[in-house]
């Protein structure tokens, strides 16, 4: 189907294109004027490691820029995904514990990502990094599908690219505040300029965020309600221009989050319910007798180096990030006094990338060749409270007493890759991309099981130690058609892995391998109307094998398993359209069917073959409507709104827990100065109600954000 409709989409385009310059030709010099103010301008992305025009890139991608950030309210990854067709992000529990979805491939807090995440070039190697505030954006590019060939690991669903805002002559800073429903207040502040003309820069940016939470706990006295945050973040940027040739950047960042955690309510699937003992809690309820809490400290630093040379732009890029979580969760989410966890992790990151890459204004072949290193030192300490409701209960290793159950566990990463790819102009409009990448990944794991009864000693399991090596060859093979101008026809071929690894010994401790992917993708990418429409295709069929699952021990904890293998085919579509001066509409759509081919369950023998993958929407889309225009002197007055929505998913691999399609309407109303703007929005405006999650195993759930208004000011000078 999706080839079907390139042709038909190709002859529509040539026509399209003939109309446009008919009707072009036959304007005045007045009317060409006009139209030459309504022209988008060129969006240039860095997606294959060197500057080019996004829509001569082969490659579905999504890029949005800071006025586009700040105009849609883009502040976390979840506000992003609402924008990009075949993204899902959700973060249920608190903001490490989250799922996400590129085209129907998962990223689940316990596995490796299947998606790549980069600030300014550095990669934030576990999905628990994903969930912090936006901030200081300058541009934010989503490719989607497999990305190993350039960026290797983790990458086989896609990698999001956040470019932070580059310190340079020219002096400007800002603040901006925000307050709105559940007492959340922001603040957010920014200064950048010269401390040297022409040679060193300097960019600092910060914010605080403060709200109770929308979750509600019916058991008084236990502390803030769900979904309650408290937390600041900061980057500092220093920038040094040595000579003409040199560029490099410094930048220093951190953040600090004390939220509330893993106010799930009870479905009547809980056990607790199914057995009579307590009712399934209402929409936006919970009942646990402990207050779940989740500490965050995160910092990092980056370092960028670009000289032009002889032979191309060599650029370095060194990377250290450092992540600590601590959480305390009601682990049997009842008023029962049951049981409790204590997580904590603590993770310490390098990575060095070094590439060289053809002169920008090369003509003929372009190339880039690199190599990249990383460093993974993890260490998850996990303690389960039994308490005096479990006292009997089965599920308890210490019946009929209580204890407690710390699991240590440490990690050890390390891993290299040499990479190169060159694109060959064949003709004049068609060329040749051709890509190649070898890694190699070692990793180690050693634990200790220690039991601590109430009242008596401390008893200790010293695991074996465990160790794995992981070796892929990432290739990747595109066409590109150039047929008529402002009209691209593109076919990509390549691969990608995500990597294997060990679950904890508490449920098991056994290894699980790689997983891989093949993808098959044609597209389009077109400019219509003097390029105030552009519109852009795709349609994708991936094969994986060795998919990684999760599932659940008798105890109810998560562990990984490789399942066989599964597909996604699907189609996504792109298109933003000046209507008038300053009228903008953009679209977003994207459908994609994620099943298994194989995967039989070990447990109770279920064959789930044909079914589909658990979490995956079967559509999203977004529809913006955006309108700035003068009102008098220097005002103008702005209005946007916009709908998303997404389509049936199911909540378990077995598909017997369907959640319905849902849409989601904001709006934001403005005026905006030369020094001061002024805001008044509404987030989820007629105040649906949807769930973001739900474990089937045991019966409980998060409801995802309900109406939230509010007001924003704002002032540059």
């Amino acid at each position: 189907m999706p080839l079907v409709l390139m042709v038909l989409w190709m002859v529509g385009a040539q026509t399209a294109w003939a109309e446009d310059a008919a009707v072009m030709d036959a304007l005045d010099d007045d009317e060409k004027a006009q139209e030459a103010v309504l022209q988008m301008a060129p969006v240039t992305v860095t997606a294959q490691k060197r500057i080019e025009n996004v829509q001569n890139v082969p490659d579905g991608i999504t890029v949005l820029n800071k006025v586009e950030i700040e105009d849609s309210g883009i502040v976390d990854m979840t506000a992003l995904s609402t924008h990009v067709p075949n993204l899902e992000f959700y973060d249920f529990g608190s903001r490490w514990h989250n799922q996400s979805y590129i085209r129907g491939i998962k990223s689940l807090p316990n596995s490796e990502p299947s998606m790549g995440y980069y600030v300014d070039g550095v990669n934030y190697s576990k999905s628990y990094m994903f969930a912090f505030p936006l901030f200081d954006v300058e541009r934010i590019e989503v490719l989607r599908g497999p990305q190993g060939t350039l960026y290797g690991r983790n990458t086989m669903a896609g990698v999001i690219n956040v470019h932070t805002k580059t310190p340079d002559n020219d002096v400007a800073a800002g603040l901006s505040g925000s307050m709105g429903s559940y007492n959340e207040r922001q603040l957010k502040g920014y200064a950048q300029g010269p401390i040297v003309t022409d040679t060193l820069f300097l960019g600092l940016a910060g914010l605080v965020t403060t709200g109770d939470g929308y979750m509600e706990n019916d058991v008084p006295g236990v502390g803030e309600d769900g979904r309650h945050q408290d937390g600041a973040a900061g980057r500092m940027k220093l920038r040094f221009l040595p000579s003409p040739k040199w560029d490099i950047s410094l930048s220093l960042d951190g953040q600090q989050h004390d939220d509330g955690a893993f106010p799930f309510r009870r479905t009547e699937r809980n056990a607790y319910v199914k057995n009579g003992i307590l009712f399934a809690d209402d929409a936006y309820h919970y009942s646990h007798d402990f207050a779940g809490t989740s500490e965050n400290d995160y910092w990092g630093l980056a370092l960028n180096a670009n000289v032009d040379t002889a032979w191309g732009r060599l650029t370095a890029i060194s990377g250290y990030r450092d992540f600590d979580n601590e959480d305390w969760i009601d682990s049997d989410f009842s008023p029962l006094d049951a049981a409790r966890m204590r997580n904590c992790i603590t993770e310490r990151t390098f990575s060095q990338e070094l590439r060289l890459a053809s002169a920008e204004n090369q003509d003929g072949i372009t190339w880039l060749t690199g190599g990249y290193y990383f460093y993974i030192d993890e260490n998850k300490k996990r303690t389960n409270y039994y308490r005096s409701a479990m006292a009997g209960s089965p599920s308890n290793p210490f019946r009929p007493g209580t204890g407690e159950r710390l699991t240590d566990t440490d990690g050890l990463n390390e891993g290299a890759a040499a990479f190169g790819q060159f694109t060959y102009p064949i003709r004049n409009t068609l060329e040749l991309t051709l890509g190649l990448r070898y890694e190699f990944e070692n990793a180690e794991m050693d634990a200790a099981v220690h039991d601590t009864p109430d009242g008596g000693d401390t008893t200790t399991t010293v695991q074996p130690s465990l160790e794995n090596d992981f070796a892929a060859w990432l290739p990747k093979l595109s066409l590109a058609w150039h047929f008529i101008p402002g009209q691209m026809l593109y076919a990509t071929f390549s691969r990608a892995h995500r990597s294997g690894g060990f679950n904890s010994p508490d449920v098991g401790g056994l290894p699980y391998d790689e997983e891989y992917s093949w993808v098959y993708e044609i597209g389009s990418k077109s400019s219509f109307f003097s390029n105030r429409l552009t519109l852009n295709l795709a349609g994708f069929y991936t094969d994986i094998e060795d998919e990684q699952i999760t599932r659940f021990n008798a105890y109810n904890q998560s562990f990984l398993e490789n399942a066989g293998a599964s597909h996604r085919i699907g189609v996504e579509a792109e298109a933003r359209y000046a209507i008038g001066q300053g009228l903008d509409l953009t679209a977003a759509f994207g459908w994609v069917e994620a099943q298994y081919d194989q995967y039989n369950d070990p447990v109770t023998g279920d064959d789930y073959e044909g079914n589909t993958v658990f979490g995956v929407p079967d559509y999203n889309f977004n529809v913006g409507l955006q309108y700035r225009r003068p009102l008098w002197g220097q005002w103008n007055g702005f209005g946007r709104v916009e709908v998303s929505g997404v389509g049936r998913r199911y909540f378990d691999d077995a598909n017997t827990v369907k959640d319905l399609p849902y849409e989601r309407v904001n709006l934001k109303l403005g005026l905006e100065g030369l020094h001061w703007d002024g805001y008044v929005w509404a987030n989820n405006l007629f105040d649906c109600q949807y769930r973001i999650f739900e474990n089937v195993n045991r019966g409980i759930t998060e409801d995802g954000e309900p109406l939230t208004i509010g007001v924003s000011l704002a002032y540059r000078f």
